[in-house]
């Protein structure tokens, strides 16, 4: 457990100019497996089943596009049959970027330009049936192997930032064998078990469907896996200096979750926000500097 010793908490806070972020584009789907359930719970378990491990490929946040065409360097990797595309910028001790579900490595634009000025090499990728990579369908566990992979491809990793579910592939990562000397989460869930829970929530799921799902989980991945993917659990054996990034405007990821998480990792500091929501965490000039003054120049850190 953490002690408010070590653990800073700072509380900034932004006008809320923009409504405050919710689940989009849940009403008809929501509608649709609420009328199939009661027809058949079966049928509307497997259906949310196929659903959750194909994301939504959102647009590219057309802001920070532009730098996939100004990368230093552009790799693809090869994931089973699929192409995994690699971007880095900069030279020196290496900040990799894991986005979140449905999400995409360019969501980490603002912070290139800052952290390459400050002496790092920071590495973007796009995990299967993200972005611009391959798929269509895809499960935390294999994004966390796609995170091992890029990070063996690059050589020794000093930093990660993870956003949302991202921070879950991560930590799955470092307990089997990554070695990072700084991470950041950003809006961190506090387990897998805890977003299905929460999607359940947001598709009005009666029980017997959200039952039938979880038991598919179970069948694919074994009974193992919301312990192999509870984060709060894995924060208890991060020995990685770090911060966690918490906004009390959140819709997405309960604030009480990513707590949960802090909590648990003793060399955590925490930074507390308000009006940025789940998404905006990602490009706040504040949340940007506070990292950076956190980690320190390469002379001072590596």
């Amino acid at each position: 457990m953490t002690s408010q010793l070590n653990t800073q908490s700072v509380i900034f806070e932004q006008p809320t100019t923009h409504k405050v972020e919710g689940p989009k584009g849940f009403s008809p789907i929501r509608l649709a497996l609420q009328l199939y359930g009661r027809m058949s719970p079966e049928k509307a378990g497997r259906l949310v089943n196929r659903m959750a491990f194909r994301p939504s490929r959102l647009p590219m946040p057309s802001r920070y596009e532009y730098l996939l065409d100004k990368a230093d360097s552009y790799t693809q990797l090869q994931h089973g049959s699929r192409t995994i595309p690699v971007y880095s910028w900069g030279q020196g001790p290496v900040i990799l970027g894991v986005h979140g579900w449905a999400g995409a490595g360019i969501q980490f634009g603002a912070w290139v330009t800052p952290l390459v000025e400050a002496g790092y090499r920071v590495v973007l990728f796009d995990a299967p049936a993200h972005g611009r990579a391959q798929g269509e369908s895809t499960d935390l566990f294999e994004m966390a192997e796609v995170v091992a992979k890029v990070a063996a491809s690059v050589g020794r990793v000093h930093g990660i930032l993870a956003h949302s579910m991202g921070s879950i592939a991560v930590a799955r990562t470092i307990a089997d064998g990554l070695q990072a000397s700084y991470l950041v989460m950003l809006a961190p869930p506090a387990s897998l078990a805890s977003v299905m829970d929460n999607l359940g929530r947001q598709l009005g799921l009666g029980q017997e469907v959200l039952s039938v799902h979880l038991r598919l989980m179970e069948e694919r991945f074994g009974e193992s896996v919301w312990e192999k993917l509870n984060l709060e659990a894995l924060s208890s054996s991060l020995t990685q200096r770090g911060l966690i990034v918490i906004d009390d405007d959140d819709t997405s990821i309960s604030p009480d979750e990513s707590e949960q998480v802090s909590n648990n990792w003793d060399n955590a500091n925490v930074l507390r926000t308000r009006g940025l929501g789940h998404h905006r965490l990602l490009w706040s000039p504040m949340v940007i500097e506070t990292v950076l003054r956190d980690l320190g120049r390469p002379v001072d850190s590596v």
